[in-house]
């Protein structure tokens, strides 16, 4: 006959389980020695009753230290066991600071700060992208680079001429151009009519305006029977790309130097800041409240 099996003791499933056995056991003992025990009346079970509760109160601290102790070094193995196991090799990607997908076993220690990277080439979109003070830039300098002498005016109001051209020896501007660095919308008839009015107003018969965008059907009418060039982002493209490449790599690094897209205050010259208004998202400059200017985010167009 099979011995029957020694069933084991509460201490003995104390020491064997884990930290929960321990603490259910000092939870039950506290409401007996707590609850039940003092609510026992009967005078003949009460010395008993006074000798049981102070057995339970040690067996409670007795498991109750032991459910603590428990706790905290199954905790501490957990932590070792997570920092010394390798990341888990599956399709996840991880992500950096610089918000970066970095596959799994890449070395993050070594992981850099990811390096703006410049045109090489010019294209329409880049051209499209430069901001309106580089535009203004980059047209004097197309100037200068075919060897014509070209002075930029300065900043604030311009009267509604940006570069003066001197092709002679008079010392007088012979030709007047006016930027738009303007893609969300053509630059019309009305802004050629004002072009038109200042160079009647200098008494100088020729002019180019320049556009990153392009011209409305009206503006182009005008523009051709008032000897006024115009010259839109394709076209513009096209001048550049006729240059020698050593003036082209030149063009290119004036127009991406430092921050390129983001537009310039027309009066303080720095860059100006994107903030939100009761319309919407606009371009503020930095210094306000001293400089008020504001640009539509839409447009990088010229504030002149």
């Amino acid at each position: 006959m099979a011995r029957r099996q020694k069933k084991p003791s509460l201490l003995e499933i104390a020491i064997t389980g884990n930290w929960v056995v321990s603490a259910v056991i000092a939870m039950v003992l506290f409401i007996v020695t707590f609850i039940i025990i003092p609510s026992v009346t009967n005078p003949f079970l009460k010395p008993m009753a006074v000798g049981v509760r102070t057995l339970g109160l040690y067996l409670m601290a007795i498991f109750g230290v032991m459910a603590f102790v428990k706790f905290v070094l199954q905790n501490k193995q957990n932590n070792q066991s997570n920092w010394n196991s390798p990341p888990h090799q599956s399709s996840e990607v991880y992500k950096t600071k610089f918000d970066t997908r970095v596959e799994p076993g890449f070395n993050i220690q070594h992981f850099t700060e990811p390096v703006e990277t410049k045109p090489t080439v010019w294209t329409l979109k880049l051209i499209q992208e430069i901001e309106w003070k580089k535009f203004e830039e980059l047209s004097t300098a197309y100037y200068l680079e075919k060897g014509i002498k070209a002075k930029a005016t300065s900043l604030g109001a311009d009267g509604g001429i940006d570069i003066k051209l001197y092709q002679d020896e008079s010392g007088n501007p012979t030709s007047l151009v006016q930027c738009k660095a303007w893609t969300s919308k053509q630059v019309g008839v009305k802004e050629i009519r004002e072009f038109l009015g200042v160079m009647t107003h200098e008494k100088i018969a020729k002019g180019f305006y320049m556009t990153s965008g392009q011209y409305s059907d009206d503006a182009k009418a005008t523009a051709t029977s008032n000897r006024i060039t115009l010259i839109n982002g394709e076209m513009l493209l096209a001048m550049i790309k006729r240059l020698p490449e050593v003036s082209q790599q030149k063009l290119l690094g004036l127009a991406t130097m430092g921050d390129y897209t983001t537009p310039s205050c027309s009066a303080c010259g720095v860059k100006m800041i994107k903030r939100n208004g009761k319309r919407g998202e606009f371009w503020g400059c930095a210094n306000y409240p001293r400089c008020k200017q504001m640009l539509q985010v839409k447009s990088i167009g010229s504030l002149k």
